[in-house]
């Protein structure tokens, strides 16, 4: 298996504290702040073209209402996701995991892929989004990370090629099961899970790369550095790769 090789700063869901989460604009504002990886959501539609998006239902972060599942692409891309964060991004639109990898491959930016499927429909979410990675001609750096243990290991069977990550909000008893089991090669934690440098060690003996979410202040991506953490995703990229030491 491939190696993780994320670097410290990982923008969350794009540049999502300066434009809208999950969408081309985003993607594009990471990389002109200097990111190198971005990390995106990814559900299905109606009809199983992989989109992005994060909630299972469209009223936060759009002028739709109901679940994503429950619309064709045609229908998602008559949608405004841009304007429910500032009246700039007035027309921005669902985008497409195919989308997002052009885009990707353009900027030459590595994506951390997480799956995000609505409860019941992990296999067929992680079967789309297989569908579309093998079929395309070029991919970018990819890790495909997700809360789904049935996801990762669903994508270890169809996509053996990609680095997988495990996310959880604090790492349960059984992490070193679940992290085997998923064929993990990083383990990503919420930024306040009782994390210290005795428990970020032995995610890094077990051969686990250590990366925290979400890290929007310089004082807690300092503090999470000195403890042996490896990365953090931040919606505030420019403002933590500043802060990196040189």
């Amino acid at each position: 298996m491939k190696q993780l090789l994320m670097p410290p700063v990982i923008a969350h869901r794009g540049a999502s504290g300066q434009a809208p989460e999950n969408t081309l604009a985003a993607i594009r504002l990471a990389a002109a702040q200097g990111a190198k990886w971005f990390e995106v959501d990814v559900n299905i539609s109606r009809d199983g073209i992989p989109v992005l998006h994060h909630d299972d239902d469209l009223a936060r972060c759009s002028n739709g209402r109901g679940l994503v599942i429950e619309k064709t692409l045609e229908q998602l891309q008559t949608l405004d996701c841009g304007s429910w964060f500032d009246q700039q991004y007035s027309g921005e639109r669902v985008a497409t995991l195919d989308q997002c990898l052009d885009l990707a491959i353009e900027l030459q930016l590595a994506v951390n892929l997480e799956i995000k499927p609505c409860s019941g429909w992990e296999i067929p979410t992680t079967q789309a989004i297989a569908d579309v990675l093998k079929q395309r001609p070029a991919l970018p750096e990819i890790l495909i990370s997700s809360f789904s243990h049935i996801a990762l290991q669903c994508s270890a069977e169809l996509l053996d090629f990609i680095p997988r990550g495990s996310l959880f909000m604090v790492a349960p008893p059984d992490w070193k099961k679940l992290t085997n089991e998923a064929g993990a090669v990083s383990i990503n934690l919420h930024a306040n899970s009782l994390l210290d440098a005795g428990s970020v060690k032995q995610f890094h003996n077990a051969g686990l790369g250590v990366y925290c979410y979400t890290v929007n202040t310089t004082a807690q991506q300092q503090e999470l550095h000195a403890i042996g953490v490896d990365g953090v995703f931040s919606n505030y990229p420019k403002l933590l790769l500043e802060a990196l030491p040189i």
